[in-house]
C-alpha cells in the first residue's frame, strides 16, 4: 500500500501539539487509522504516549479531562466538541492494570490485529511493524492475528531516533486475551472483511479459550456477534467455535434431513441473518427450530416437527440460565420462539383475530420472524414474502382506522345483554359477545350498540 498523509482532525493534530510540548512522543494509533487508509470518517480517535498517567494530567492541565482511568493509564479529553483518547504505552495487561513500556513497540504488539497495530504521526509518517498496511486493499480489510506469524526485525521506518533495533516474540493475541476469538469473528461479520488462513485456523484452534472468560463479557460478545450483518457466513464457516458458546445448538449441526432443501444448520444461519438486528429476535431465529432433532419423526411420505417450538424453548431458556441473562431478554425471545410459527395471511378479520391475542408490535415482530425464515429457504416463495409486507401495512391501516379488534372494543358489553334479558347469565352473555365479535370482524361498521342490539334480537328470533 503507498504511503501517504492522513487528513487528521484538527483537534486530534492539536491533542499532539500539546503532548509533544511537554517533550513526550505520541501517536495516532488503532481502527482509526486503517477506517482514515480506506478513505473513511472514524468516529473516534486514540492516541498512545511515552508520558505516564501522572505526566498526563500535568500536560492535559488546561484541557477539559472528561474520564480518567489510573488502571488503564488513560484519560479521555475534549477538544473543541470531540472527545479522545489518550493511554501511556503499555506492553500488557496485568490483574486488570496496564503495565507501562517507554517503548511503543510493546504498544503495537499487544494489539489484537495488524491492521489495528499501526500507528502514525503527521511529520514521522507510518510505523507498521506488523505489516498492517498491507492488509488493506481497497475498501477490504485481511485480519491476520498478532503472534501467530513469524515477526521480522523491525523495518527502520518503524525506529524512532536513538532506539534499538528490537526482536519481539508476542504471543498470540488469542491466547493474551481469548475475547479476540469473538472480535475476528465479529469483524468478519461485519462489512468488507476478510480472514487469513493462518489467523482463521488459529481460532479453531483456540475455541475452547472462550470458556476462560467471565460470562458476562462472553455473552456480550457474543450477542454483538450475533446481531452483525454476515452472521451466516461466521456460523456455517466457524461452526465450531459457535459451538463453544452454544453447545445446545451441537445436534442441528449433525441433522441430516433437509429444511427445504439445505441443511438443519445453514437454515437457522440463513434466518438469523435475515431476521431483524435485535437480540431477541436474532436469538429467537437461532433457537426457533433447534428442537427439531429431538422432535423429528416420519411416515415414509413427511417428515414432522411435533413440539419442536416447546423443545426450543427449553434448550434456549437452557442457554441463558448458563449465562445467567437478563430477564427481559429471556423472555422476549421465548415468547418469539413458542409464537414463531404463527400462521399469517392478508387477509383483514384474520389479522384482527390475532391481534386480538397479540399486541400490535407483537404481530409485527412475528411477521418479521415468519418472513425471515421463509427467506432462509433455498427457494423463496416471493409470493408468500409480498404477502407478509402486505399484511404489515393491513395491520397499520387498522390501527389507524380505530376498527374493533378485540372484544373489548365492542360497543355492548356483557352487562348490557344481561340487562336487556338477551342473556340469563355470564356464559350466555359471552356466547353472544364471541358471536357480535366474529360479525364485527367482518363488517367493522356494525360496531354500534344499537345495531349489535339489533342484531341479537333477529338471532334470537331465528
Amino acid at each position: 500500500m503507498a504511503v501517504k498523509k492522513l487528513n487528521i482532525p484538527s483537534q486530534v493534530s492539536g491533542v499532539l501539539k500539546t503532548i509533544e510540548s511537554e517533550g513526550c512522543r505520541a501517536y495516532i494509533v488503532g481502527q482509526c487509522v486503517s477506517e482514515l487508509l480506506r478513505g473513511g470518517t472514524p468516529m473516534d480517535y486514540d492516541i498512545i504516549t511515552i508520558a505516564d498517567f501522572e505526566e498526563m494530567q500535568y500536560i492535559f492541565r488546561d484541557t477539559r479531562i472528561v474520564s480518567r482511568d489510573r488502571r488503564m493509564s488513560s484519560v479521555m479529553v475534549s477538544v473543541l466538541g470531540m472527545v479522545i483518547q489518550v493511554s501511556s504505552y503499555k506492553s500488557g495487561i496485568e490483574n486488570g492494570t496496564a503495565v507501562y513500556t517507554d517503548n511503543y513497540l510493546f504498544d503495537l504488539a499487544g494489539r489484537d490485529f495488524s491492521v489495528n497495530a499501526i500507528a502514525y504521526h503527521p511529520r514521522r509518517g507510518f510505523k507498521d511493524p506488523f505489516d498492517g498496511m498491507e492488509c488493506i486493499n481497497g475498501d477490504t480489510i485481511t485480519l491476520k492475528a498478532i503472534g501467530e506469524y513469524p515477526v521480522k526485525l523491525w523495518k527502520e521506518n518503524d525506529l524512532d531516533e536513538n532506539e534499538l533495533t528490537l526482536k519481539l516474540e508476542p504471543q498470540s493475541c488469542f491466547v493474551t486475551n481469548p475475547a479476540n476469538i469473538l472480535n475476528a469473528l465479529i469483524f468478519l461479520g461485519g462489512e468488507n472483511y476478510t480472514i487469513d488462513k493462518v489467523t482463521a485456523d488459529a481460532v479453531n484452534r483456540n475455541a475452547e479459550l472462550l470458556k476462560t472468560l467471565p460470562p458476562d463479557e462472553l455473552l456480550s460478545l457474543f450477542t454483538k456477534l450475533l446481531l452483525t450483518r454476515n452472521i451466516s457466513k461466521v456460523m456455517t464457516e466457524f461452526t465450531d467455535v459457535f459451538l463453544t458458546v452454544v453447545p445446545e445448538l451441537r445436534k442441528c449441526t449433525e441433522f441430516e434431513p433437509k429444511t427445504g432443501g439445505c441443511s438443519l444448520w445453514e437454515h437457522i444461519a440463513r434466518s438469523v441473518e435475515f431476521s431483524p438486528p435485535y437480540a431477541d429476535m436474532r436469538y429467537a431465529m437461532l433457537f426457533h427450530n433447534s428442537g427439531k432433532p429431538d422432535c423429528y419423526s416420519e411416515d415414509g411420505t413427511a417428515e414432522y416437527y411435533y413440539g419442536h417450538a416447546e423443545r426450543g424453548r427449553i434448550l434456549a431458556g437452557l442457554f441463558f440460565d448458563n449465562f445467567k441473562a437478563e430477564k427481559r431478554l429471556r423472555d422476549s425471545t421465548d415468547f418469539l420462539i413458542e409464537h414463531h410459527d404463527t400462521v399469517i395471511r392478508d387477509d383483514r378479520a384474520y389479522l384482527k383475530q390475532l391481534l386480538s391475542d397479540f399486541e400490535a408490535d407483537e404481530l409485527k415482530r412475528l411477521i418479521k420472524l415468519r418472513t425471515a425464515d421463509d427467506m432462509a429457504m433455498p427457494l423463496v416463495h416471493d409470493g408468500k414474502i409480498a404477502e407478509y409486507r402486505r399484511a404489515v401495512q393491513t395491520l397499520d391501516d387498522i390501527i389507524a382506522s380505530g376498527e374493533c379488534y378485540r372484544m373489548s372494543q365492542l360497543a355492548v358489553k356483557e352487562n348490557d345483554l344481561i340487562r336487556r334479558g338477551f342473556a340469563s347469565n355470564s356464559r350466555q352473555a359471552q356466547q353472544i359477545m364471541k358471536y357480535l365479535f366474529d360479525a364485527v370482524l367482518q363488517q367493522p361498521k356494525l360496531n354500534s350498540a344499537p345495531v349489535l342490539l339489533e342484531l341479537v334480537k333477529k338471532a334470537i328470533r331465528k
